[in-house]
């Protein structure tokens, strides 16, 4: 199943707004069950990817509200040996810091737990990136919150391999024709509780 992009709305940023809308309430109606397999089924999947390309640090990050949960990932990740970083909110800037599954957590201004450490690395050298989204399409478009967190942190590094950027999501967040903005950053992969999908480009559309 996929959601339509509307082609009777006056805007870009009122479509998203819609879509965002409609995922979210998709998102929602799945069952703590249905969540329970797709959260596993995805860590799976992605693991055995990134045992694959022989990641060293990974970025992801904690779900929040009907987002697709991480915790099988993080827990993997951790006995995998993988150095595990959360994004942290510093005003408009978003800074990815190395989290240990014993260590500390506090509620930013969004209520997202978000880690306290000082151990600050740069996207640069970061391996892999676990990005979250409200939805995505086969180009590797995502469509995030709206706040443009991720997109201002890798605003430099859009044409590199580094970060991988592969999107977590519910398959059922899939798009056709996502809207898109010039400083839009795509994604290399979208791993699903249905399995891993490459995309061929990573750059950015204009």
């Amino acid at each position: 199943m996929t959601a339509q992009v509307g082609a009777t709305t006056s805007s870009d940023a009122l479509r998203k707004s819609q879509l965002r809308k409609t995922l979210r309430k998709r998102r929602a109606s799945l069952s703590a069950a249905q969540r329970s397999r797709a959260a596993q089924r995805a860590a799976d999947h992605l693991i055995a990817q990134l045992s694959h390309r022989k990641a060293r640090s990974v970025a992801a990050y904690l779900a929040y509200g009907s987002e697709l949960s991480t915790a099988p990932l993080l827990a993997q990740l951790h006995a995998c040996g993988v150095r595990v970083l959360l994004p942290r909110l510093r005003g408009r800037q978003m800074r990815f810091v190395a989290w240990t599954a014993h260590e500390r957590l506090r509620r930013n201004r969004h209520g997202i737990a978000e880690p306290v450490g000082r151990r600050i690395v740069s996207p640069a050298h970061i391996d892999v990136m676990v990005m979250p989204l409200t939805g995505f399409d086969a180009q590797g478009q995502r469509l995030g919150t709206g706040g443009g967190y991720y997109d201002r942190a890798l605003q430099h590094l859009h044409t590199r391999r580094r970060p991988w950027r592969v999107g977590y999501a519910y398959a059922l967040q899939e798009c056709e024709g996502l809207p898109h903005e010039a400083w839009d950053i795509r994604l290399h992969a979208i791993c699903t509780e249905r399995g891993l999908r490459h995309f061929r480009s990573s750059h950015r559309v204009t």
